[in-house]
């Protein structure tokens, strides 16, 4: 309930309240692992194997043993713990702020109609075929963020400096080993997707100059880059319609799954629109044994189409993964879960092409598909370079500001997009409204997961 409406103090209240009951719980049975690690990994091996069901925590005992390393005193780990609630004031904080305490202005639309911003409405102008538009929509989001940038800067650099503390108390060598350890993720996968990606940017520049040429621009500006460039096959899709194709889509992955698909949405898992105070963006959540459950802020758009499709992905996964493992191993990977999210987005577009009877629909559709590229891929390495850049920069001992790191995330802009982009003055702001940077180098995963998928 508290994402529905971030302005409940009563659901705030209630947040609170299990968080710090997780809190509770988490320095209760801190003990349990240095305990368990107080014997020889032998001797661990060997106790576990006289459980009745050794195939249930076979998998645990085995990280546990690699993890040794890290694994502070009974003490300590009940200290760890009792900061849990203390940690997450970072995030907390911007949440609130970005969800519930933001206001953003009117600006006129296409019909010369005054309409007041919101993040999805913001999304749509984006993809207006009114430059006038699109641009009137950018400079009125990112002006909201410019005369806020103290506060997120602030409490970015607190989530920064949270990652610095707990890779150190657990005796890491730095914040991406810690972040990478849990998934047994080497750190040089890491850095080779970087260096990888930044070693092949040509074809990135290639298609942003194509996209100048096509919407006949001196330099692509931020607010050109999601434009369709075959306005006229662009359509909106009403929910239901949009429900009927994700649906038809996953049929390649069996009967099974497509009708559990169809029972998920029978069964009303999603809540789909925006409504003031809600909580912005889309994702699914996952409890074991109670089925999943999906917020949208679903606003009409192809795009919307295929962010519905990702979240049931990932839904689907939950269900299907709580429904066939035990407790003790249902719950996947953050490094796996994008590939069935992004797999679905994959589904679709073949689907839709499949349907399209025309060539400009197909080339609509496609370029779709490299927008998607650029968005999912390119921009989330690009994300990922600077979330290391900040991370090693506390990790030096030095401190981060806003100055900074605009400047830091023009200079990648201008990197990535290359030389028939142009940027703006509040481009750089775009690291203040990214609520993955406070959950540690997760955003690199979007870029494995969609090349896996």
């Amino acid at each position: 309930n508290k994402d529905l409406d971030n302005r409940v103090s009563t659901y705030q209240a209630m947040t609170e309240r299990a968080a710090m009951l997780s809190t509770k719980a988490g320095a209760a049975f801190s003990f349990v692992e240095p305990e368990l690690l107080s014997v020889s990994d032998d001797r661990l091996r060997e106790l576990a194997s006289q459980f009745e069901r050794t195939d249930l925590f076979d998998f645990y005992i085995s990280e546990l043993i690699r993890s040794r390393a890290h694994v502070r005193s009974a003490e300590v780990e009940e200290l760890l713990a009792q900061a849990a609630n203390v940690a997450r004031g970072a995030e907390t904080i911007f949440t609130m702020l970005d969800d519930a305490d933001l206001k953003y202005p009117a600006i006129t639309d296409e019909h010369g109609q005054e309409v007041q911003l919101t993040k999805q409405r913001f999304a749509r102008f984006m993809e207006s075929t009114d430059r006038r538009v699109r641009e009137a929509a950018h400079t009125a989001f990112y002006s909201v963020y410019r005369d806020h940038v103290n506060t997120t800067g602030a409490s970015l650099a607190a989530s920064v400096n949270r990652d610095v503390f707990y890779s150190r108390a657990r005796r890491f060598d730095n914040c991406l080993e810690a972040a990478l350890n849990g998934d047994n993720i080497p750190v040089d996968v890491y850095h080779a997707l970087l260096d990888t990606t930044e070693a092949g940017l040509d074809g990135l520049h290639a298609y942003i100059g194509l996209r100048r040429k096509l919407l006949d621009l001196d330099r692509v500006r931020t607010w050109d880059l999601l434009c369709p460039l075959f306005p006229d096959e662009n359509y909106e899709v009403p929910y239901d319609e949009a429900v009927s194709e994700v649906i038809a889509a996953v049929a390649p992955l069996g009967n099974e799954y497509q009708q559990a698909l169809k029972d998920a949405f029978a069964s009303r898992w999603v809540d789909v629109y925006e409504t003031e105070g809600k909580g912005g963006g889309a994702y699914s959540y996952g409890n074991y044994d109670v089925h999943p459950f999906v917020l949208m802020n679903y606003n009409e758009t192809i795009d919307n189409m295929f962010t519905l499709a990702h979240e049931m992905g990932h839904a689907m996964h939950s269900h299907l993964s709580n429904r066939t493992q035990p407790f003790e191993k249902a719950q996947y990977s953050i490094f796996v879960a994008e590939v069935a999210s992004t797999l679905n987005e994959g589904l679709l577009l073949e689907h839709l092409l499949k349907k399209a009877d025309n060539d400009r629909r197909k080339a609509f559709l496609i370029t779709r598909y490299l927008d998607n590229t650029f968005g999912t891929f390119f921009n989330q390495v690009m994300y990922a370079r600077f979330e290391l850049r900040i991370h090693e920069t506390v990790e030096a001992g030095k401190a981060l500001s806003p100055e900074t790191m605009s400047g830091w995330w023009r200079e990648l802009t201008e990197t990535y997009y290359g030389p028939d982009f142009g940027i703006d003055d509040l481009t750089p702001l775009k690291w203040s409204r990214i609520p993955h940077f406070y959950r540690a180098f997760y955003v690199y995963q979007y870029a494995t997961s969609y090349a896996a998928s």
